[in-house]
């Protein structure tokens, strides 16, 4: 990978390192908050609530992405022009939806990996699982993922959906 920040950082900053036009790549995660509302038939639903009311941004239709949820925690990886992508990120700052929010890796790209306007969920549990084992990890905690470590699982992502 690039280089890039890596661990805890000075978010508000580490977008400035790259022209607004720039394409990067920022991986970051998130605690649910699941409100007091929560529906008691299921996590889907709350899914679906975070995801489907978040307001739409002209960095939506520009940048492009993929997310994973699990044990309470999301992990969203983020492509496109450098101000689309810190849009989407400081969006989810934000959105009182999301708690203790932290960039884990913005870095340059070349070429893309996700088209414009999409952002996926992608369950590949098992996948993501034995990737974290075998850095030590024993459980999703997206908040030790490392460079290296989001490389491996965008690779097995490329893999899979080919």
């Amino acid at each position: 990978m690039a280089a890039g920040i890596e661990g805890p950082s000075d978010d508000m900053t580490a977008f400035e390192d790259y022209a607004p036009d720039a394409l990067v790549r920022a991986a970051f995660c998130s605690e649910a908050n699941f409100s007091s509302w929560a529906d008691p038939r299921g996590v889907e639903l709350e899914i679906s609530r975070i995801m489907y009311p978040a307001p739409r941004l002209q960095a939506d239709a520009l940048a492009g992405g993929i997310f994973h949820y699990g044990n309470r925690y999301f992990l969203q990886c983020v492509e496109g022009p450098r101000e689309a992508v810190e849009a989407i990120y400081r969006r989810n700052l934000d959105d009182v939806r999301h708690r203790n929010t932290e960039l884990l890796v913005v870095e340059p790209i070349q070429q893309r990996m996700f088209p414009e306007n999409t952002m996926n969920y992608v369950s590949m549990r098992r996948q993501l699982l034995e990737l974290l084992d075998r850095h030590g990890i024993g459980e999703f905690a997206p908040y030790r993922i490392t460079s290296g470590m989001l490389e491996e699982f965008l690779q097995m992502y490329a893999e899979t959906h080919r």
